[in-house]
């Protein structure tokens, strides 16, 4: 994982308090325990951050009090891609027919995995050709309606399809609390790929 950015305010307060709480603890320990052996602050700290940046952030109920905004993106999602490349040049079998369509893109299968802590995050796409990698991303939660997550991703290439070659991309995706929904452009770089598409994922676990 790597690490995200993000318009959350206050953010790195957290971090402050991490800091007064383990001042508090540890002392509150010498005092009622007396010195622990092996104990120090920096173990204390180290818990309460791993804790925090692994766990307590997800709570619902810091979320509905407003003390953390990110969103919780942890999960597989799966939906479609509509791409900007030639169906002519895509196997019939990689091709959805049914369902949504738009004028101009042919619709895919796809999956991503996510992967976050309070400060890291992996986005990991499966592609119908190639898989890619998040490799920076940022997570704003103030600018629009929608929390929006946008990471540049490596494309390792296809090792069956010679004209997908490894590029770099970027994609831009609103997350819609209620439907549970992740959906956007992505772009690839005109120098390397020069495709670009639609992503409309949802999170089944």
């Amino acid at each position: 994982m790597h690490n995200f950015s993000t318009d959350q305010p206050n953010r790195h307060q957290r971090y402050i308090v991490i800091g007064i709480a383990t001042a508090v603890i540890y002392l509150g320990g010498i005092s009622v325990f007396g010195p622990v052996l092996g104990l120090s602050m920096g173990v204390v700290s180290s818990a309460l951050y791993f804790g925090f940046t692994r766990y307590l952030w997800k709570w619902e109920w810091l979320h509905d009090k407003g003390l953390v905004a990110v969103p919780n993106l942890n999960g597989t999602w799966e939906g479609h891609l509509y791409t900007s490349v030639d169906a002519d040049l895509i196997p019939d079998e990689q091709i959805v027919d049914n369902g949504r369509q738009i004028e101009g893109l042919t619709k895919q299968e796809t999956s991503i995995e996510i992967n976050q802590t309070w400060d890291k995050i992996r986005v990991s796409l499966d592609g119908p050709e190639s898989p890619s990698h998040s490799r920076a991303a940022t997570i704003l939660v103030k600018e629009k309606a929608w929390p929006t997550l946008s990471y540049n991703y490596w494309n390792d290439g296809s090792t069956t399809n010679e004209e997908l070659d490894p590029h770099y991309g970027t994609a831009i995706l609103e997350y819609d609390e209620r439907e549970d929904k992740l959906e956007g452009k992505y772009y690839n770089r005109p120098d390397q790929r020069g495709t670009h598409g639609i992503l409309e994922l949802y999170r089944v676990n």
